[in-house]
């Protein structure tokens, strides 16, 4: 288990290992992000899936029955949820909303950053799927917009907890991603800070991209507060033998989840 810090809490329960933000838990909210287990596994395809999500609904205190998860695919398209809704009603969806008690919203991943929001005045919560190519799109500037247009949220009430992802330190591109990762945030006039000069393999110049600090400034660019982005500091990769991570696991990999409700 990691160690609990002033950001997070570390849990099991009936042998499903999870971590949870304080101050979500502080705002009274049921949420989880899972960590690796045996017979762990939150893919689609996998035997193993149906059971992850009984015995992590029930480590939270969630109907099982009530898991609205996406049919994920590095969109940015988000939709807001006023009912249980199955995966294939949610295809091409990943980025999830809703103001209705009762909804357990679930993304999954595996080195990408998910993302759980909360608007403690308007009692809206939102999960986001957002992997560099929905970075790219700005899933989550567009989230939290559709929270302002459709439920009124005022962005300095809003906070983001950013969950356990792939960070700069392994986050390694060729070139083509890290010229469209220039010309698509040259408007920061910060690329110098989320983009740098990574080792050259076989000749070729590598890149490292920081798609947490691209989100960050994305989510401040809105009238997000600083303090109110929560991050829980952690690298997939850097902690594979606790954290799903794609780019260790290989074609094998199995995936989190992350969980939040009213």
């Amino acid at each position: 288990m990691f160690i609990d810090n002033e950001i997070i809490v570390c849990k099991e329960h009936k042998g499903i290992e999870y971590i949870q933000f304080r101050k979500l838990l502080d705002f009274g909210i049921k949420h989880a992000y899972t960590l690796k287990g045996d017979n762990i596994n939150f893919r689609t395809d996998s035997k193993e899936e149906k059971e992850s999500f009984s015995k992590i609904y029930s480590a939270i205190g969630l109907d099982v029955n009530t898991v609205v998860k996406p049919l994920q695919n590095h969109t940015s398209n988000v939709i807001c949820i006023d009912r249980i809704m199955s995966k294939e009603e949610l295809s091409d969806i990943d980025g999830l909303i809703t103001n209705k008690p009762g909804i357990g919203l679930t993304t999954t991943n595996a080195d990408c950053i998910l993302m759980l929001i909360y608007d403690p005045v308007k009692k809206v919560i939102a999960n986001v799927h957002s992997g560099w190519k929905g970075t790219f799109q700005k899933i989550v500037e567009k989230t939290v917009v559709k929270m302002m247009t459709n439920y009124n949220c005022d962005p300095k009430d809003i906070y983001c907890f950013v969950c356990p992802s792939i960070r700069r330190c392994h986050f390694e591109v060729d070139k083509d991603v890290r010229n469209l990762c220039e010309e698509i945030f040259s408007f920061t006039n910060r690329t110098e800070e989320f983009i740098e000069k990574g080792k050259l393999v076989d000749g070729i110049q590598k890149y490292m991209i920081d798609t947490v600090l691209i989100n960050r400034i994305l989510l401040s660019e809105l009238g997000i507060k600083d303090e109110h982005i929560i991050d829980c500091n952690i690298c997939s990769v850097c902690n594979s033998n606790k954290i799903n991570s794609y780019r260790i696991e290989g074609k094998d990999f199995r995936l989190a989840t992350a969980i939040i409700s009213l």
